[in-house]
């Protein structure tokens, strides 16, 4: 078996080759340049995933191990390289080990600033958080909603965004209102971008709820969020 970093390194081999200098180029400016892409994909970067796990047998390696190969993705000064390591984290590791093993190690991701744009943040959130809380429940859902407080702004917002589709769920209502109220408060803008995100998908089935969350807390909003918040409101 290769070294992990060997495995890295092949990884990401497969990505240059595909990579696509308008793509990058696009993303760059979309991004305002706070991350550097190879210009590639998600589509491909799950094919490319897949063939390397196939071709490497890494599925011959126990789980604990493939964690820390996941993991290491992160690290990476790509974004394609860390969504490569959220892409491992949803397609094959976040059913098979226990989310209280898994959310003191995905806490270090930001604590460690490996984690550092929206981009990323939120697939994460979406792709790798709101699955583990969809499996596993309340008590994987206020372990995730306790990052609100975080002082670091991607931690608070992945505590949030985590729940984007799982906003039908009565039961995870409290706790998502309960980061919101901290959220609105705080002066960054994906702080507060989060906050009309969730909103805005909880009007579709909650819209009164909404429209009394934003009724008390309109000097908190950013016109950004706001108009997010309302957005499939009349």
């Amino acid at each position: 078996m290769a070294s992990k970093r060997e495995l890295v390194r092949a990884l990401q081999v497969r990505l240059e080759k595909v990579a696509d200098k308008k793509t990058k180029n696009w993303w760059e400016r979309y991004m305002r340049n706070v991350i550097e892409f190879r210009g590639v994909n998600l589509v491909r970067i799950r094919e490319e995933l897949h063939d390397w796990y196939k071709n490497n047998q890494i599925e011959n390696t126990d789980l604990n191990s493939q964690l820390e190969l996941a993991i290491t993705f992160f690290k990476e000064r790509y974004a394609e390289d860390k969504l490569a390591g959220v892409l491992f984290l949803q397609d094959y590791l976040y059913k098979g080990i226990d989310w209280k093993v898994l959310i003191p190690k995905y806490a270090k991701l930001f604590e460690n600033g490996y984690i550092y744009d929206w981009n990323v943040c939120d697939w994460f959130s979406v792709r790798v958080l709101g699955q583990m809380i969809k499996k596993n429940g309340m008590p994987c859902a206020r372990a995730i909603a306790k990052w609100n407080s975080s002082t670091n702004v991607w931690q608070a917002r992945a505590s949030l965004v985590a729940f984007v589709n799982l906003t039908k769920g009565a039961e995870f209502v409290p706790i998502i209102l309960d980061s919101c109220n901290i959220l609105i408060r705080r002066e960054e803008r994906f702080a507060k971008t989060a906050v009309g995100w969730i909103l805005r998908e909880l009007s579709k089935s909650n819209k009164d709820l909404v429209v009394s969350f934003v009724k008390k807390n309109k000097m908190h909003f950013s016109k950004e969020g706001l108009d997010n918040a309302i957005k499939y409101l009349n």
